[in-house]
């Protein structure tokens, strides 16, 4: 990259952090990324309640994500309120918030 790319990438995720730490939700980590994107285009951005058992999960790089690995990416989506969790603790739907 050059110096130009670099600090233009820079000042990119410098602006989104900016805007994480206003929303009051911090940094999300790449995987919480991934998982609040493939709820979102399988949503259309509609507040519908979502089984993610319906849904193949790939992270940036086309790769499927791990059970556990998206376990743990919904629960902090949901610690940070984009996500809501529907029905009991077993429940496998999702509402984007």
């Amino acid at each position: 990259m050059t110096n130009i790319k670099v600090s233009e990438f820079v000042k990119l995720i410098e602006i989104f952090d900016q805007m994480s730490n206003d929303l009051k939700i911090g940094r999300l980590s790449n995987y919480e990324k991934d998982v609040l994107i493939n709820l979102y285009k399988k949503t259309n951005n509609q507040k519908i309640e979502i089984n993610i058992k319906n849904i193949h999960f790939l992270d940036f790089n086309g790769n499927p994500i791990s059970k556990s690995t998206l376990y743990k990416a919904l629960k902090g989506l949901c610690e940070k309120n984009l996500i809501l969790h529907l029905g009991t603790e077993r429940s496998s739907k999702y509402k984007l918030n």
